[in-house]
């Protein structure tokens, strides 16, 4: 891999993450706040079906990835997947006659469970076999096609129904460009083994994905069934938009150094590996306590912009607890939750899952029923801090992952520096507009501080590329 493909992931994914979000903010204005509520709704069951059927596949495929045997991996991959998405399909139709279900929210359900199924397997073959530009492209197509596809669908009837469809149809055409990468592959037979060790490897992740999926929409639930979809619309956009921005960087780290400092590891470079993950966990902490910065700082002004006051101002309240819990989820997420890879440690994974899910359902089915969306939002705020701080414990008994310790400590107070500046200099500002410019300042300042004192140019320059062969 060469020291590129930080910068192609990045650029890549932060144009899907921008298209993403102009998505999120023109469906949410075409269709308002109750409908995109349960349209939130729809796509939160698709993620529990997917973190059930289909997710834990693809963390075992790179788990198991070796470049020698990938024509059998990749062939026994696929048809577990088209086995998945039929038996889902089965089963749903099934359940549909049980209970009472509308047919409408059964095919959205299906629609967009397959076509994230199809587009998420498609981009983790082309990451592992180093087809960055095939990735970078699909990264692309996803924001264009996605927002394409739902204005054309919403254009026909404004429903949840028709955004499903066409969200589900824009993931199908962006797997276009990985999907045409595997030609080679074409007829390659699948092999017992493979699916043995795709099966041994994964299937601890069966029930860790399911049970986490709950854990991340059960606020949802909860406040649909409470609040109903009219709050919901709100919580979900706003929570959507900010999980979206995290992942951008977490997503990047992962497919430019995560992935490198795996392969080192496979072939007994260990000290290559740990100086890797020493750049991808100073990568994180920068990525994850800038964003909480930038969203306790700005956030509220942003989804007025995106959104307009309908959506904003219920939120309002939330977006601090929000910005916190996603800095949580993806230095869990792309860090320590990376420890899988490295040892035979699967079963963490569903550990964190019940220790996230218990932590997350508690203290929703306490909070939300007084207060409503912000209680939802603290109880995922400490969910995911509960879930990262027990990975970080836990899985260094499985795998010592290289914590910075300078930056796990530094980073986070310069953030907090400038936050509490930012609140003490907001009374004796005379504007809306003077105070975001020296938000913005002030938080360029401590970035740039961060920037030289971690010398975090080094991860563009150096940081995914790897080091030369000891032997």
């Amino acid at each position: 891999m060469n020291n590129s493909n930080l910068v192609i992931y990045f650029g890549s994914r932060a144009v899907s993450a921008v298209g993403n979000l102009v998505s999120v903010a023109v469906f949410a204005r075409l269709i308002g706040p109750a409908d995109y509520g349960a349209y939130i709704l729809m796509f939160a069951w698709a993620i529990v079906v997917y973190g059930f059927a289909a997710q834990w596949m693809k963390f075992a495929y790179f788990g198991i990835y070796r470049a020698a045997d990938e024509s059998a991996i990749i062939a026994s991959y696929t048809r577990l997947l088209i086995a998945s998405i039929s038996i889902v399909t089965i089963a749903l139709s099934l359940l549909s006659l049980l209970i009472p279900m509308s047919v409408d929210f059964i095919l959205a359900l299906l629609a967009l469970f397959a076509g994230m199924t199809i587009y998420e397997a498609a981009l983790e073959v082309s990451r592992t076999r180093h087809q960055v530009g095939a990735v970078a492209l699909s990264m692309v197509f996803r924001a264009v096609f996605v927002l394409a596809l739902g204005c054309a669908f919403l254009a026909i009837h404004k429903s949840a129904f028709m955004l499903a469809l066409g969200v589900s149809a824009g993931h199908l055409l962006a797997a276009i460009p990985t999907l045409a990468m595997q030609r080679d592959l074409r007829g390659a037979p699948a092999s017992r083994q493979a699916a043995t060790a795709l099966f041994t490897y994964g299937w601890p992740l069966i029930l860790s994905f399911g049970v986490f999926a709950i854990g991340q929409t059960i606020d949802r639930f909860l406040i649909a069934h409470h609040v109903g979809n009219a709050v919901l619309g709100p919580y979900g956009v706003i929570a959507d938009m900010m999980r979206q921005s995290y992942m951008v960087a977490g997503e990047s780290i992962a497919l430019a150094l995560i992935t490198v400092a795996k392969q080192h590891a496979d072939e007994g470079r260990r000290e290559a590996s740990d100086a890797v993950m020493r750049s991808a966990f100073r990568a994180c902490m920068t990525a994850g306590a800038f964003g909480a910065a930038f969203f306790i700082m700005f956030g509220h002004d942003l989804a007025r912009i995106l959104l307009g006051a309908d959506f904003a101002n219920p939120a309002e309240d939330i977006i601090p607890f929000f910005a916190v819990a996603f800095g949580f989820m993806m230095l869990r997420s792309f860090y320590f939750g990376q420890v899988i890879y490295f040892t035979n440690g699967t079963f963490l994974e569903l550990l964190i899952a019940v220790v996230f899910v218990a932590t997350s359902a508690l203290l929703a089915l306490v909070l939300v029923p007084p207060l409503g969306a912000v209680g939802g939002a603290i109880a995922l705020m400490i969910a995911h801090g509960a879930s990262c701080i027990i990975s970080a414990v836990i899985g260094r008994k499985l795998h010592v992952l290289p914590i910075d310790m300078k930056a796990l400590v530094g980073i986070p107070a310069i953030v907090a520096l400038a936050i509490v500046a930012s609140w003490l200099l907001e009374g004796t500002l005379g504007s809306p507009a003077a105070r975001l410019a020296v938000d913005a300042v002030l938080l360029l300042i401590a970035l740039g501080v961060v920037v030289w004192w971690f010398d975090l140019l080094k991860l563009v320059v150096s940081g995914s590329k790897p080091a030369p062969d000891a032997s």
